[in-house]
């Protein structure tokens, strides 16, 4: 099982929520919610402590929020290559699109052409509004 040095039952809850919902961002507070609801509670410390694992075991992508937010994590594919893609995060509902595709390269290029600046895209994320949420409001 990745991102485990042992399997505990809250390790494994914690691990499928991310799992099921690996198309967005998900805060503690949402994975402490899922665990009480699975009569699993767990303290908050202990899943940040397993977060901080799997994030440093590159299962879990860690985005440190704005001053003032708490991070968000997001589950990933193994030899998904997040830190060589930028993506969009939908700031309603936190779903997250990863920008693997061509254009990207073109403004890439632009980019170090134009301003002098070489992307890294570890972790890089653009935010606005998703069509779904769009369409909501």
């Amino acid at each position: 099982m990745p991102g485990s040095g042992y399997a505990t039952i809250s390790r494994k809850k914690i691990l499928e929520f991310l799992k099921k919902n690996s198309d967005r961002t998900v805060a503690v507070a949402d994975i402490d919610h899922y665990l009480k609801a699975q009569d699993c509670e767990v303290n908050i410390t202990t899943i940040y402590r397993y977060l901080d694992k799997l994030a440093k075991d590159g299962t879990v992508i860690k985005y440190v929020a704005e001053k003032g937010n708490q991070a968000v994590y997001q589950y990933v594919e193994l030899g998904h290559h997040c830190e060589e893609h930028l993506h969009l995060q939908c700031v309603k509902c936190g779903k997250i699109i990863h920008l693997e595709c061509e254009f990207m390269d073109e403004i890439s290029e632009h980019i170090l052409k134009d301003h002098g600046f070489k992307l890294q895209c570890k972790n890089s994320i653009l935010y606005g509004m998703c069509s779904a949420c769009q369409k909501s409001k």
